[in-house]
């Protein structure tokens, strides 16, 4: 009986040791090292042809607005018919996320072909928004004739994209912590 209690213990003790180093091996941390290379300009050029100008319209007849057939991260567009000072002619623009991640979005007023004449503003004031990923969002830009002219005058403005991927990085920050 003594024995039998000798052997029960003994085998308890080491089936114990045996569950203790099992534990410290599956338990082990592995660390794996290494290096990648990102290609910066390729990873932007891909990330921003995600984003672009989707739609351009002009609201008023004898104005255009158009998207540039070469790179759609830039629009355009032309005030013709604006006659004397205070006439305003309105330009709407539909912004597309292609992408599968969030993006904050900047169109800007790049260039002004008559800044003498016209002024231009948008209804974002120079904001940035943010465009969920496959969403879009609606840019208004105005132009007003700032002075009246003494002879048949036309203005034309571009605008550019700029979009970073700030949103989401904000929001995988946000949920990890």
């Amino acid at each position: 009986m003594k024995k039998r209690r000798t052997i029960l213990i003994t085998f308890l003790l080491v089936a114990a040791l045996a569950l203790g180093v099992g534990y410290a091996v599956l338990s082990d941390t592995l660390d794996i090292t290494g290096s990648a290379d990102v290609n910066q300009a390729a990873a932007e050029e891909a990330f921003n042809a995600d984003i672009l100008f989707k739609s351009a319209t002009a609201n008023d007849s004898g104005n255009t607005a158009s998207v540039n057939s070469d790179n759609d991260d830039k629009a355009s567009f032309t005030a013709n018919n604006l006659k004397g000072q205070g006439d305003k002619a309105t330009f709407t623009f539909v912004i597309e996320n292609k992408g599968d991640l969030a993006v904050k979005v900047t169109p800007r007023v790049s260039s002004n072909t008559n800044e003498e004449y016209f002024s231009v503003s948008s209804d974002w004031q120079g904001a940035t928004k943010d465009l969920a990923a496959g969403g879009t969002l609606t840019y208004t830009v105005t132009m007003e004739l700032i002075k009246t002219p003494t002879e048949t005058i036309s203005g034309s403005c571009i605008i550019e994209l700029t979009a970073t991927a700030e949103a989401q990085t904000t929001a995988n920050t946000e949920a990890q912590g």
